[in-house]
């Protein structure tokens, strides 16, 4: 059965003029169908992202600022024209077909989690797709923290930072850090320390049931809690972090007959040789 679409919202890559007009195309396409587009942030049923995965993740985090927490997320539609493209999975020539068939059948929609973020003592939450980056704002300097799960212990880590990270963000920034690739099915944390100074502190997976803290030791104030590489959060020494799972997923739209697999061969070259 067919999604019933009142309203989308079209996100482009700033200062691509392709994009922008890609976006032109797209918004008569839908127009063509009964359906009103928005070219700002707004509540919407669907929301369409020309880009690459940094303008992706920007999307998100808009959609997040502007969606009601009692509502759901829009469905969100990747149409890739930036450098990897791992999320937006759609070329700038299949996007006619792909909302074609699901306006006609139904969007194949995969559900993706997300992280919520909380700092002791403010009373403001924050929401990643990715990652949680954090580290210190000067170049190359290393940091102290402790971590711990479920108000557990867990280790005592000295690096250039740690990366908390969902199974989608797994092949982003944790991936280069010697993070393991996770499937989005997988109810996990990855927790990566950036360049350990013991060959001991080593990645680890926990249940997202649960809650991952870390607490800053280092005597500085120029610590920074990154989501998703689109918001800095200042931080000081002995605040505990917080991450836990979101209520809130990202319910995203992928072409029919592509696995994740797939997308792991095409785009990061997986399993191939030389």
């Amino acid at each position: 059965m067919a999604h019933s679409l009142n309203k989308a919202i079209i996100f482009t890559k700033k200062a691509d003029s392709k994009a922008k007009s890609l976006a032109v195309q797209i918004k008569s396409f839908l127009g063509s169908k009964g359906i009103k587009v928005s070219m700002t942030p707004c509540e919407a049923d669907l929301a369409i992202v020309i880009g690459g995965d940094g303008t992706f993740l920007g999307a998100v985090r808009e959609l997040i600022r502007v969606t009601p927490e009692k509502r759901e997320l829009p469905m969100v539609l990747g149409i890739h024209s930036g450098s990897l493209g791992f999320l937006t999975e759609c070329t700038k020539d299949e996007w006619k077909d792909a909302l074609n068939k699901g306006l006609k059948d139904g969007f194949n929609i995969e559900s993706r989690s997300m992280l919520d973020v909380e700092l002791a003592g403010s009373k403001v939450k924050y929401t990643a797709l990715n990652d949680v980056v954090i580290n210190r704002n000067d170049v190359a300097r290393m940091m102290e923290f402790d971590i711990f799960y479920n108000k557990e212990f867990i280790s005592n880590t000295k690096a250039d930072g740690v990366i908390i990270s969902t199974p989608t963000g797994s092949t982003a920034y944790s991936l280069s850090a010697g993070g393991p690739i996770t499937h989005p099915s997988i109810p996990a944390f990855i927790v990566t320390p950036v360049c350990p100074h013991t060959l001991t502190n080593r990645p680890m997976v926990f249940s997202d049931s649960g809650v991952v803290s870390v607490e800053v030791k280092t005597e500085s104030d120029d610590i920074l809690v990154s989501l998703d590489g689109q918001k800095a959060i200042c931080c000081t020494k002995g605040r505990a972090i917080k991450l836990s799972k979101s209520k809130r997923t990202l319910r995203l739209v992928r072409p029919k007959g592509v696995s994740y697999f797939d997308i792991l061969r095409n785009k990061l070259s997986f399993g191939k040789r030389g």
